[in-house]
């Protein structure tokens, strides 16, 4: 009952920041005064759209339409007009919301906006890391190119669609865990959960391996067929009536309720990865059996880099302080099966690195452990996992290595610069600080640890004591 009623309250709380941002829009619309949310018609704003350095005032949005529909605005007749296109511009990315006839060639790699007026075109890198030049060089280009109706360069349609489309890619980073969540799969669903399935995915720099392995998550945003634009044979349209170029991104792992689309949480997205992968832990509820069963703590293992050289002697400690031990490789299992896993585990402890966000599959009111490498990397740890965990109604903890439990000793004498100035190397950049500091292994020192496993079993045990969690419906 309480899950359902859960449930039912997150829809209710989306349906609500939906009706908000509604309301903002058709609000903004009428207030032709205010520049913060304007509709443009002149040559000059397209290139205005397309430069990553423009921010209209207040609002960080743009938004042209064709003069057709801006005289119908200026007869205050309706909200956001039914032919426009605006620009959003969050942290990580730069978005294109289009409404009209939209038709997509994959093949030439351009979408045509077509509308009553204006011959003009901007590009556009759909991926969501606008200010990483090196991800964004692997990222295809699209043609956004606005034609008048009795164009002859029109494309005539070869399929028909009645439901909008969100058009991204899959480039750059993607295959590493880490990027897989914060470049698509978190932005994905802040993009398309509004729809409740009811909308297409056209993927550009598709791999299709990658795909498969999230399949079940696809799934729980489309109901439609998802398209390889990339390989769409020469001359096969799709037409839309709306479309989203691009994904909302707020900042790495992490979602802002008070950015576009509004009202979404970190919880929230956690919720939906539970309930898309069937998973029976919505939160730490207390175990019944006689005797009760001991909680249970993943312990995380790296095969290439930042290894836990102790690993066997942390597993027999946290095993006699109480826990259940399971120690596993972050590419030992399919990803459903490993969602499993991790949902039935209390405690997942792991060095910083992508392995920790299976953290989401994790029942609220569990704890992640954290263990941060030398090398001051407390505010990039902190960026990346420590920041959000709490979002997620989870327990964060942290451990941070000390330069004697650390391999880099063997590396560099003590009076090296990497010792002496870890700053002096995070000014050279992440690949030279990721080679200096993020390649070393580690061997704990057992009496320090031991107070972050105590820790964490204290609050286990008193959150099985008050949680009534109970399986997601």
């Amino acid at each position: 009952m309480k899950a359902s009623n859960t449930n039912f309250l997150f829809q209710l709380k989306n349906i609500a920041a939906v009706l908000a941002l509604s309301f903002l829009l058709v609000s903004l619309s009428f207030l032709t005064s205010n520049d913060s949310y304007k509709f443009y018609d002149n040559s000059d704003d397209w290139h205005k759209l397309q430069d990553d350095n423009f921010t209209a005032p207040d609002e960080e949005s743009l938004c042209l339409s064709s003069a057709k529909i801006l005289h119908r605005l200026e007869n205050r007749s309706g909200g956001v007009p039914k032919e426009s296109v605006c620009r959003l511009r969050v942290p990580k990315s730069i978005v294109y919301e289009i409404d009209g006839d939209i038709r997509v060639d994959g093949n030439s790699s351009s979408i045509f906006w077509i509308n009553s007026g204006g011959h003009e075109s901007l590009n556009v890198k759909p991926f969501p890391r606008n200010c990483d030049p090196n991800a964004m060089s692997s990222v295809r280009e699209f043609s956004v190119k606005s034609l008048q109706f009795q164009n002859g360069s029109v494309p005539q349609c070869s399929s028909n669609h009645s439901y909008p489309a969100i058009i991204f890619s899959t480039a750059a980073y993607t295959g590493n865990f880490f990027h897989d969540f914060t470049d698509v799969l978190i932005p994905l669903f802040l993009t398309a959960h509004r729809y409740h399935g009811e909308v297409q995915f056209l993927i550009t720099n598709m791999k299709p391996i990658w795909v498969e392995k999230y399949t079940i998550f696809f799934k729980s945003l489309t109901r439609y067929k998802i398209i390889n634009i990339d390989e769409e044979p020469h001359g096969n349209t799709h037409c839309y009536k709306s479309m989203t170029i691009g994904l909302y991104a707020h900042r790495e792992f992490a979602i802002d309720p008070f950015m576009p689309p509004l009202g979404y949480t970190f919880a929230d997205f956690t919720h939906f990865m539970r309930k898309s992968y069937y998973l029976e832990r919505h939160a730490l509820r207390k175990h019944w059996e006689s005797p009760p069963k001991r909680p249970k703590l993943l312990l995380i293992s790296r095969r290439w880099s930042r290894k836990l050289l102790n690993a066997n002697e942390i597993e027999t400690m946290a095993s006699d302080l109480g826990f259940e031990i399971i120690v596993m490789d972050e590419h030992d299992h399919p990803l459903d099966k490993y969602a499993q896993i991790v949902n039935s585990c209390d405690v997942i402890v792991g060095i910083h690195g992508s392995a920790l966000s299976y953290m989401v599959f994790l029942p609220q009111k569990a704890v992640v452990i954290q263990i941060v490498p030398w090398g001051r990397l407390e505010g990039l740890s902190w960026c990346d996992y420590a920041f959000t965990v709490p979002k997620a109604n989870l327990k964060y903890l942290e451990y941070q290595v000390s330069l004697e439990e650390t391999t880099l000793l063997n590396k560099y004498p003590r009076d090296h610069p990497n010792i002496q100035d870890p700053f002096s190397v995070h000014l050279q950049g992440f690949w030279v600080l990721k080679e200096a500091y993020m390649n070393e292994d580690v061997t704990l020192d057992l009496q320090k640890f031991r107070n972050t496993l105590v820790e964490a079993l204290e609050h286990v045990k008193k959150q099985e004591k008050t949680s009534l969690g109970g399986r997601i419906s």
